[in-house]
């Protein structure tokens, strides 16, 4: 049995799901998200301030690494959020066979 038998006709509806979860759950899990950043770094923010006040240098470069972690990880939220969108609208182009729209997509990404 060939490959593109096997696949053929099955990923129709992927794109169309992905969207659906899109617009459903992206907005509020981003929010989630954003509220639990908040949540880190005022714990951040509370945990550098009693380090400061105690005067312990591991426990301050401890509370510094913990603020950068907390920094990288709202620039990767902000990746994801950006790039998902556009890859699930590339996978939709290609499982629909629609070359054009997902030519000019990958072409506007570079």
């Amino acid at each position: 049995m060939k490959l593109t038998n096997l696949l053929a006709g099955n990923f129709d509806n992927v794109g169309r799901l992905l969207e659906s979860f899109l617009g459903q759950w992206w907005g509020p899990l981003l929010g989630v998200l954003g509220a639990a950043a908040a949540v880190f770094a005022l714990v951040a923010g509370v945990k550098y301030i009693l380090a400061a006040q105690s005067g312990d240098e591991q426990k301050l470069k401890q509370a510094k690494n913990f603020i950068v972690g907390i920094f990288v990880g709202i620039i990767v939220v902000f990746l994801v959020a950006s790039l998902v969108p556009v890859i699930i609208a590339c996978f939709q182009s290609w499982f629909d066979n629609d070359v054009p729209d997902f030519a000019w997509i990958v072409r506007s990404l570079f």
